[in-house]
């Protein structure tokens, strides 16, 4: 048997998991992104190196994250994770439904989320292959709305937001009832289940840093060799420090929104929006099209499904699953959908602030850039906004009887 179809079969079955009689939840490695970076073991040697290497990868994760059912944060002496994830309320979020002896609730996350994002948070969950957009990946780390530029994290009240609102034009729902302590324990759960991701991630960065057949963290080598176990560890503390100082470091990284203008929804100003729009420096229409539908470049993928292949993700894919690897976030490639902005649906809010935000900032993960430092003044940023708000009132976006399809949204 091919040593590739070896892996994904090994990978797809769960073989690095805790075993398939196990009652309890389990992560799941990430196997597309194993697969991106380790490369395909080429005879069966190869294939037991990675096994061996993989299972001490899974063993090291299991000690600084615990389980879906026991999570804890990394008690790493030099890192202060406390100051990110708070340990009370993930434990609320986390594990099977029901309550702790207190009387707090536990297992809120797989009550209100894991259907779509799955329990390892890997956007997987048993509906996700029914929805468009798919739910989000978490272990990528990277998260669309939020109020701080690209490559920094959002912050807590980032997620919390989302979380409150929603997300309009897709299955993510309002949780505003749900009371401010439950809406804390998603929201931190959220960070833990992006920040164990992203270390997953980095440490499988590190087995290409590795010499040949040199273990990840094996018990074997805190016997035989203390100086190479105490070596990796510290690129272990190193990684999650790293990873947890972005998250800490967030709030201090939120773009100001200035005041707009006072004549900033003048006719004047939507002039000169729309001049930006179709411009050079704004090139707005290259995407959102010569009509604002959203039927510009159509051709364009975001991040997670670019990760399956940069270049042709739906032949990827189909070579993936070939291979045996059945993940519901791969099975169907779509092309990252422009906003329709005659439909007046903002995925990241409505108000101006989260507008200009989006402007300013650029949506992370997608082919939404963040506005040239040097070209757009804020002003101009506020007439961009100003022309956006105006097309769902143009009378083209108002047909008269039933209504015309445009693109893909009803007007």
């Amino acid at each position: 048997m091919d040593s590739r179809v070896v892996l994904f079969l090994l990978l797809s079955t769960g073989f690095f998991l805790s075993g398939c009689d196990s009652p309890e939840a389990d992560f799941r490695l990430d196997r597309v992104y194993i697969q991106k970076t380790l490369g395909e073991p080429e005879n069966g040697e190869e294939v037991q190196a990675l096994t061996t290497q993989l299972q001490n990868l899974k063993d090291v994760m299991v000690g600084l994250f615990g389980t879906p059912d026991d999570p804890h944060v990394p008690q790493l002496a030099d890192v202060e994770v406390g100051e990110v994830l708070d340990p009370q309320l993930i434990r609320m979020a986390a594990g099977p439904v029901g309550r702790h002896e207190d009387g707090t609730p536990r297992g809120l996350y797989r009550e209100h989320c894991a259907h779509c994002h799955g329990v390892s948070g890997d956007g997987a969950g048993p509906t996700a292959a029914f929805l468009n957009p798919y739910p989000r990946d978490y272990r990528m780390a990277k998260f669309k709305f939020k109020s701080t530029p690209l490559g920094v994290k959002p912050t807590h009240d980032d997620l919390r937001r989302i979380l409150i609102d929603g997300i309009p034009g897709t299955a993510m729902p309002s949780f505003r009832l749900l009371a401010d302590d439950e809406i804390d324990a998603l929201a931190h759960y959220v960070k833990y289940l992006a920040i164990r991701g992203e270390v997953e991630r980095r440490l499988v960065n590190l087995l290409t840093e590795l010499d040949e057949g040199e273990p990840v963290l094996d018990p074997l080598v805190r016997r035989e060799a203390a100086d190479v176990f105490q070596e990796q560890l510290g690129m272990v503390r190193e990684t999650v420090g790293m990873v947890v100082g972005q998250w800490e470091n967030a709030s201090a990284q939120v773009t100001e929104v200035p005041t707009p203008p006072e004549d900033w929804m003048s006719e004047e100003s939507i002039r000169h929006g729309r001049d930006l729009f179709f411009g050079t420096v704004a090139n707005c229409v290259k995407c959102h099209g010569q009509l604002a539908l959203g039927d510009g470049e159509t051709g364009d993928y975001d991040d997670w499904t670019k990760e399956i292949d940069d270049k042709n993700p739906a032949l990827q894919a189909k070579e993936y699953l070939a291979l045996g690897v059945q993940e519901p976030r791969i099975l169907n490639p779509r092309p990252i959908q422009p906003r329709n902005l005659r439909a007046g649906i903002y995925r990241g809010g409505r108000r101006p602030v989260d507008l200009f935000l989006r402007v300013k900032n650029g949506i992370e993960g997608t082919p939404m850039p963040a506005a040239p430092a040097t070209g757009l003044t804020s002003e101009d940023i506020w007439s961009i906004i100003a022309y956006v708000r105006s097309l769902p009132h143009e009378p083209m976006s108002k047909p008269e009887g039933h209504g015309i399809e445009y693109g893909r949204e009803r007007l």
